[in-house]
């Protein structure tokens, strides 16, 4: 459900505010153009979610309240359209941190976490295509709240189970030292940072290679300081690039294909784990965009995505509360890749409208970024493999 939120968190018209220079509604380039983004909200909800597990302390009682506030706050709180991405990370932090202390370091607790964290993006596309994307709040309409981003049905349901399986929570584990659990937090701040500062739509062709480029060694750095914990660090950053492309997801057959892979992608990491191999696969996903027109980069990004998203992740036990948290929120914090990728940005050129019919683009077609986009994208799923195999290795020594 977090990620879910998050992803339907920022306004429709985003592009418009962060490439204007001037607006009547004072949007355009203007420090609110800052708090409006995804990766805002997505850093937002890990900093909540941190903060939350660290003051627990040890009282079973305060992730069931903190989750239940959550919901609360998606459901039932109106706020006006530029507060919503902040509002909405608020409450998909709490909720992160109930799902993280629950997830403890049981593997099948922890195989629930991600499995539900993998299937998010494909769920609320299905949602979205079936019965409308909630997205629709507009900036410049100043409206003056945001429409509920998941239904009311299926917060009341995970509402239902949260309370019901309370009772069977974990033991909360010791606090971690503080150097350790502000990695993750710092982590995101940089990142937001170096998204609005020079990796927005705004931002010139070298601008946002260099934005990239600094995304990818802050999660590296990251990911290496965190011992064996950082492999699935690598997992989240190899899965957020494939977020290079887009894909339509309108057809009946796209949610089956996506459940299959990521079915496959669970005995595969009970197999034959590594999160390496995870990694290449989801390289080679990100550079079946070239092929946009073929039914190939459809397949990659209906079933093989979901597939090494899954192994990916359940290739790599973690421990660490606030590693698991930044690892599952990385696809949508990284929005350099995801959101102001080069070559799917809005022209900004007036089309004349005729009578001619408009020809959409059919379930499934791949939306593609440019070919220097694409590249880069697999340059970071290829770097997010080595890093991963260096940790592999410093651990293999280490034992």
């Amino acid at each position: 459900m977090a990620v879910w939120a998050l992803s339907n968190a920022w306004p429709i018209d985003l592009y418009q505010a962060e490439t204007a220079t001037r607006s009547e509604y004072a949007f355009g380039n203007n420090w609110s153009d800052l708090f409006l983004n995804p990766s805002w909200a997505a850093g937002v909800a890990l900093v909540v979610a941190v903060v939350a597990i660290r003051f627990s302390g040890g009282n079973r009682a305060a992730p069931v309240v903190v989750a239940v506030v959550g919901l609360a706050v998606l459901s039932v709180v109106s706020v006006p359209t530029g507060l919503a991405p902040t509002t909405t990370g608020v409450a998909a932090g709490l909720l992160l941190s109930f799902a993280v202390s629950a997830a403890g370091s049981e593997r099948s607790c922890l195989t629930a976490l991600v499995l539900g964290a993998a299937s998010a993006d494909f769920a609320r596309r299905e949602v979205d295509a079936r019965l409308g994307s909630p997205r629709d709040w507009s900036i410049s309409l100043e409206g003056n709240s945001a429409t509920t981003l998941v239904p009311i049905a299926v917060l009341v349901l995970v509402g239902v189970v949260i309370l019901a399986t309370s009772k069977w929570l974990p033991p909360l584990p010791a606090r971690p030292p503080l150097s350790r659990s502000a990695a993750a937090p710092i982590a995101a701040v940089v990142i937001w940072g170096v998204y609005v500062s020079f990796g927005d739509s705004a931002s010139s062709s070298g601008q946002w290679v260099a934005a990239v480029a600094a995304t990818v060694v802050v999660v590296a750095v990251v990911a290496l300081r965190s011992g064996a914990d950082g492999r699935f660090l690598c997992a989240g950053l190899a899965v957020a690039a494939t977020a290079v492309n887009d894909v339509i997801w309108s057809g009946w057959w796209l949610a089956p294909l996506a459940l299959v892979g990521i079915a496959a992608g669970f005995v595969m990491a009970r197999r034959i784990p590594s999160t390496v191999a995870g990694c290449c696969i989801l390289a080679a996903v990100s550079v079946s965009g070239l092929l946009w027109d073929n039914p190939v980069s459809t397949i990659a990004y209906a079933a093989v995505l979901p597939a090494a998203a899954a192994y990916s992740f359940l290739s790599t036990p973690v421990s660490d509360r606030s590693v698991m948290t930044l690892g599952i929120l990385l696809s949508v914090m990284v929005a350099v890749l995801g959101f102001s990728a080069l070559g799917r940005r809005p022209s900004g050129v007036l089309m004349w409208v005729t009578g001619e019919p408009i020809e959409l683009p059919e379930a499934g077609t791949v939306i593609a970024a440019s070919s220097g986009a694409i590249t880069l994208a697999a340059l970071t799923c290829v770097t997010a493999a080595l890093v991963s195999f260096v940790i592999g290795r410093r651990t293999a020594r280490a034992v």
